[in-house]
C-alpha cells in the first residue's frame, strides 16, 4: 500500500457533503495551539525558577566572608566565593535566554494562530456555501422530477380525452390547457435544475480548491511549526548545558586551589603571623615567710630552676602527591615503611600481577616498574604511574618481609 505524505493527498472523502477531512485538520490544530501554550507555560516557570535560584545564590555568597581564614585553605574559601557568584551570574543569564525563548515563541504562536484562523473561516465559508448551494440543487431536483411526472400524467389525460368520443370539445380544450400547462411548469423546473447544477458545480470547484489551499496552508504551518520548535528546545538544552559546565567549570576552580592546602604549611602561617617569645611561665613555688631571702640577695626561685631550652622545631611534613583519578585519601593516613631505604618515589618492580577493581586503583603486570608513594592501611599501597597515582596490594611489590626493587 502506498503511503501518503502529503496532506493535500490524504483528507478526502467520496461523499460530496462530508467535512470528516476537514474536521480532523482543524482538531489537529487545537491539540497543536494546547501544546503550545503548555511549552511557553514551562518557558514562563523556569524564567522564575532561574531568577529565584540566583538571588539565593548570591544571598549566600554575602554570607561566606571567610576573611579570618589564612594560608591555601583561605584562598580557597575565597574561590569558593568568587566561583558562587560566577554561578549566580550565570543562572541569572539563564533566565534572561529562556525569557527570549518565552518571547519568540510566544510571537510564533500568535502569527500560527491567526494564520490558521484566516484558513478556517475562508475553507469554511466555502464549505457553507457547498452545501447550500447542494441542499438548493437537490431540491430543484425534487421539483423538476415532480413536474416531469405531472407532465406525463396530464399529456396521458389529454391523449385520452382525445381518443374519446364521448368528450366535449369544451373538456377537450380544458384537457390541452393542463397539458401546456404542466408542459411549460416542466420546462421551468428543467431550466432551474440545471441552473443550480451549474451553481453547484462552480461551488464544488471553490471549495475543492480552498480545501487543497487549506490542505497545502495546514501542512506548511505545522511544518514550520515543528521546525522552530525542535530549535527551541534545542536553544533550551544548550542553555541548561551551559548552566552545567559553568557549575563544573567553578568547582574545578575551588578543587585546583584546594589541591595545594597544607595543614602544616598554613599552622606554620598562623604561627608565624603571632608567635610569642615562646618562654613557658616560671613554676610556682611556696615561698615560706619565715625563710624568705635577706633583701638584695638573690631569691629561692631564681636560684632553684635552671634555664630551660626552646623545644625543637618540627619541621613539616610534605603531603604526597594528589590522584589525579579516583577518590581522595586523608593526609592523616598512616605511612608504613616498605623496606629499608624506600622512600616517597623509588621505583619497585611489580611482583605480582593485579586488575583493578575499582576506579582508585591500578592493574599491573609482573616485572612492570612503578613509583612507590607509600603504603596504606587494610593490605594496600599507593603507587605512581606517570600523572597518575593509584592503589595496589602490597603483596604485588612485597614478599613476606622483603621489598625488592
Amino acid at each position: 500500500m502506498t503511503r501518503t505524505s502529503q496532506y493535500v493527498d490524504a483528507f478526502w472523502e467520496p461523499d460530496f457533503t462530508s467535512t470528516r477531512g476537514y474536521d480532523i485538520l482543524t482538531k489537529r490544530n487545537k491539540d497543536i495551539r494546547k501544546v503550545s501554550k503548555e511549552l511557553e507555560e514551562y518557558y514562563k516557570e523556569r524564567v522564575k525558577a532561574e531568577q529565584n535560584y540566583s538571588k539565593a545564590i548570591q544571598t549566600l555568597v554575602r554570607k561566606l566572608e571567610g576573611k579570618e581564614e589564612l594560608g591555601d585553605l583561605g584562598k580557597a574559601l575565597r574561590e569558593l566565593k568568587l566561583q558562587t557568584e560566577r554561578i549566580g551570574r550565570s543562572h541569572e543569564e539563564a533566565a534572561n535566554s529562556f525569557q527570549m525563548l518565552y518571547n519568540e515563541l510566544s510571537k510564533f504562536n500568535d502569527e500560527q494562530k491567526s494564520l490558521k484562523q484566516q484558513v478556517e473561516e475562508r475553507t469554511k465559508s466555502s464549505q457553507n456555501d457547498k452545501l447550500q448551494k447542494y441542499k438548493a440543487c437537490m431540491s430543484c431536483k425534487d421539483k423538476y422530477i415532480s413536474k416531469c411526472k405531472e407532465k406525463e400524467a396530464a399529456e396521458e389525460g389529454f391523449n385520452q380525452a382525445r381518443q374519446s368520443v364521448q368528450i366535449t370539445s369544451k373538456e377537450l380544450g380544458k384537457a390541452g390547457k393542463a397539458k401546456e400547462k404542466a408542459d411549460e411548469a416542466q420546462q421551468q423546473a428543467d431550466a432551474n435544475y440545471r441552473s443550480s447544477v451549474q451553481a453547484l458545480e462552480a461551488s464544488r470547484k471553490l471549495w475543492e480548491k480552498e480545501m487543497e489551499d487549506a490542505c497545502n496552508n495546514f501542512q506548511r504551518l505545522e511544518e514550520q511549526r515543528i521546525d522552530f520548535f525542535r530549535d527551541s528546545v534545542w536553544k533550551c538544552t544548550n542553555v541548561d548545558s551551559k548552566a552545567c559546565v559553568d557549575h563544573d567549570e567553578g568547582a574545578e576552580a575551588v578543587r585546583t586551589v584546594l589541591q595545594y592546602c597544607d595543614i602544616s604549611k598554613d599552622l606554620q602561617e598562623f604561627i608565624d603571623n603571632n608567635k610569642l617569645s615562646g618562654k613557658r611561665p616560671e613554676p610556682v613555688v611556696y615561698e615560706d615567710y619565715d625563710r624568705r631571702p635577706i633583701q638584695g640577695a638573690p631569691s629561692r626561685t631564681q636560684t632553684m630552676r635552671p634555664p630551660q631550652p626552646l623545644p625543637p622545631m618540627q619541621h613539616p611534613r610534605n603531603p604526597p602527591p594528589r590522584p589525579t583519578d579516583g577518590p581522595l585519601i586523608s593526609l592523616d593516613e598512616e605511612l608504613k615503611p616498605m623496606g629499608p631505604g624506600l622512600t616517597v618515589g623509588s621505583q619497585v618492580n611489580i611482583l605480582k600481577s593485579y586488575h583493578a577493581k575499582g576506579p582508585s586503583e591500578f592493574s599491573v603486570e609482573i616485572g612492570q616498574k612503578v613509583e612507590y608513594v607509600r603504603e596504606m592501611k587494610g593490605g594496600m599501597t599507593q603507587v605512581k604511574v606517570g600523572d597518575r597515582c593509584g592503589l595496589i596490594p602490597t603483596a604485588c611489590v612485597r614478599m613476606g618481609t622483603t621489598t625488592y626493587l
